[in-house]
């Protein structure tokens, strides 16, 4: 099979979008529709693996025939052919065009608004799984793909080890330990079968790398990992807003029963930890005008923890974050600690110039500031914008 041949008189070849133990998945033409597409093919060489893979790939067509939702890959064909002299079974599905998240996150941690959006889009698909006794399996970073560059939607793959209610046939026989260990329940470790629970436990898992940038649990090897799994508590994520915080860890809970009932469920609460991030700046500015109502206690006192929570959300350096620190300055300056309130702009200038550029609104409204400030007599202590940045991108117990 090779670029150009045409499977079924209808999909053309373009080129391999990717490779694995499964077979070939190729962007494609339909030529009947006029669109392009998505084709997975799989030879059949014979032997038990070759009829476990072929009963996965028609696993995963019978799964996605039925599931419709816009965080699911549509699936729209199965065929087979025969090329070369050999046999072939093909699925044919939308082509998205963004990444996996796998690799998204080796580009680093992304911020906590977005990581709540993406862990919201999944679990609403999962709830739809879920509704259909769909139990995916597999849940994790390589089987979420973003449909386009600008990341703003995702999409659920590979059902093909996907339990259909409580049916055990070759692909999900009980007592067989099936699925990607980093992201495997502690149930699924002992060969239990699939539940809607194990798979929020694997949501957990995805939240937990998506909001601290790293897997709850990363021993070197199986079974170091399954103890892990099976035994060790995860570390709380720190400067992390309690929502979410709590909501990752009831995830991880070893007992299923501890864990939250449904995806729906886990997508409102997502959905209401966003707003709350997304409440930050107002937050912020009603703090602010605390210090022009004459309460520059109470600003400084509400403003301090919000400059950790805006570096988590937007990252050290974003602008909405050394607002913050400058607003905190402000209402410093107004509660007449005038040397703290001068030493924290002494950092923050450079560090705002290297984030904004030196001609930026914000930048020169932190020298004008500082400029009013007298210099304090003694030199100022180092890390104090450190120390109000917090523990971003950092874990913990």
């Amino acid at each position: 099979m090779r670029a150009g041949e045409v499977l079924g008189d209808r999909y053309r070849l373009f080129g391999e979008l990717g490779r694995g133990g499964f077979g070939i998945v190729w962007e494609a033409y339909d030529l009947r529709l006029q669109r392009q597409v998505a084709v997975k093919t799989l030879r059949h060489h014979g032997g038990r693996d070759a009829a476990t893979d072929l009963a996965r790939l028609r696993r995963e067509t019978t799964v996605l025939a039925r599931l419709s939702h816009p965080n699911i890959v549509q699936v729209f064909d199965l065929g087979e052919l025969e090329s070369d002299g050999e046999q072939f079974s093909y699925l044919v599905m939308e082509l998205l065009n963004g990444q996996t998240l796998k690799h998204v996150l080796a580009g680093g941690r992304p911020e906590l608004p977005v990581a709540l959006d993406w862990a919201r889009q999944l679990c609403a698909a999962l709830a739809v799984a879920h509704a259909a006794q769909v139990i995916h399996r597999d849940v994790k970073p390589e089987n979420i793909m973003f449909t386009a560059p600008d990341r703003q939607v995702l999409k659920v793959l590979d059902f093909g080890i996907a339990q259909i209610g409580d049916n055990l046939d070759g692909l999900t026989t009980a007592g067989a330990v099936i699925g990607s260990a980093p992201y495997l329940a502690p149930e699924r470790w002992r060969g239990e079968p699939g539940t809607v629970r194990s798979d929020l436990y694997a949501v957990g898992c995805v939240l937990y790398e998506l909001l601290t940038g790293e897997r709850p649990f990363n021993a070197g090897n199986t079974v170091a990992l399954m103890a892990q799994h099976l035994e060790e508590p995860p570390p709380r994520p720190l400067a992390l807003p309690a929502g979410p915080a709590d909501l990752v860890l009831e995830l991880l809970a070893k007992d299923p029963a501890d864990r939250p009932a449904d995806a729906t469920g886990v997508a409102e609460r997502l959905a209401l930890a966003l707003e709350e991030v997304r409440d930050l700046r107002r937050r912020a500015d009603a703090a602010f005008q605390a210090a022009g109502d004459g309460r520059p206690a109470d600003a400084v006192e509400q403003l301090r923890p919000l400059v950790e929570q805006f570096a988590l959300a937007f990252g050290p350096a974003d602008g909405r974050t050394l607002r913050t620190c400058h607003d905190l300055a402000v209402a410093l300056v107004r509660l007449g600690r005038s040397e703290e309130a001068y030493c924290l702009l002494a950092e923050l200038l450079p560090a705002a110039s290297a984030a904004l550029g030196d001609g930026d609104p914000q930048v020169e409204a932190i020298q004008r500031r500082l400029a009013r400030i007298p210099v304090p007599g003694q030199p100022c202590r180092p890390g104090i914008l450190a120390a109000l940045l917090g523990t971003v991108n950092r874990t913990g117990t």
